[in-house]
């Protein structure tokens, strides 16, 4: 089993990863990577949200720097620009700005938080076990997916790292992030950022991501899944021992893997 891209790197504009994006491509290379696509944090007009995403002042940089290594490591890896970013309705035509304007190739849905009208920032879960926050972010975790805008979903399963047990509340929030992920063609992400923040994963709760749990409903409903590094040192896309508990999830649950980039439709937006 094996995977030849990844989606799912950050830069160190978001302020919570290092590294040169020149470095990031140099691993992916040495990874054995044939496709590596960006996607930090996106950068929002009026938004100001220190530690998570960089200032929109730094788009163009970003995508400028992208592109320069688009062309210089043509021949040895083919390098995607996108986007990691939340679903809200009024960011709906900034979307569309940067896919038709500024030529993005792709986003990836990773729901974390929303925005109220000042730019604030206000976070789903507010303590462990809080239904309603998890209700809220599986709603609107779906209604992005409905849009039609994003190639797949970041970490669906992010929730899970603030409950104390599995409810039939759970279960049934589970069950419909993956009844969402058929109907509306979208695949779910295995994602590997949790497993190597370690002691995240031994706290009191036993539970993190990518989750047993939810993994095992996701093979009920034959969703199709991706792998993502979640990149945030060039380090991350040389550590195979994270691909392998990805991969052995992958086998006992019998999951539907997209493993060459071929098999996703990078071109969804045209």
């Amino acid at each position: 089993m094996d995977t030849n891209f990844n989606l799912h790197t950050h830069t160190s504009r978001c302020e919570h990863a290092v590294g040169l994006d020149e470095d990031y491509v140099k691993s992916a290379i040495k990874a054995g990577f044939k496709t590596l696509g960006f996607s930090d944090h996106a950068f929002f007009p009026n938004i100001v949200h220190k530690g998570m995403r960089g200032d929109y002042k730094e788009l163009d940089n970003y995508i400028s720097s992208i592109n320069d290594l688009k062309k210089k490591y043509k021949d040895q890896i083919d390098i995607k620009l996108g986007f990691e970013t939340e679903y809200q309705e009024n960011f709906y035509s900034f979307y569309r700005f940067l896919i038709k304007e500024k030529g993005f190739d792709f986003l990836i849905l990773g729901q974390h938080v929303t925005y109220n009208a000042q730019g604030d920032p206000i976070y789903y879960f507010k303590n462990n076990d809080d239904i309603e926050g998890i209700k809220r972010y599986k709603d609107d975790l779906i209604k992005g997916m409905k849009t039609g805008l994003f190639l797949y979903v970041c970490h669906p399963d992010l929730f899970m790292c603030n409950i104390t047990k599995i409810t039939p509340e759970i279960e049934e929030v589970c069950r419909e992030i993956c009844k969402a992920s058929v109907e509306y063609n979208l695949p779910l992400e295995i994602n590997l950022g949790e497993l190597r923040r370690e002691e995240k994963t031994k706290n009191s709760l036993n539970h993190h991501y990518p989750d047993p749990f939810f993994w095992k409903i996701a093979s009920e409903y034959g969703v199709s899944c991706i792998i993502g590094i979640d990149a945030h040192s060039p380090n991350d896309l040389e550590n195979n021992n994270y691909l392998q508990i990805a991969f052995n999830l992958i086998k006992e649950n019998n999951l539907k893997l997209l493993n060459d980039v071929k098999m996703i439709n990078l071109n969804y937006l045209d």
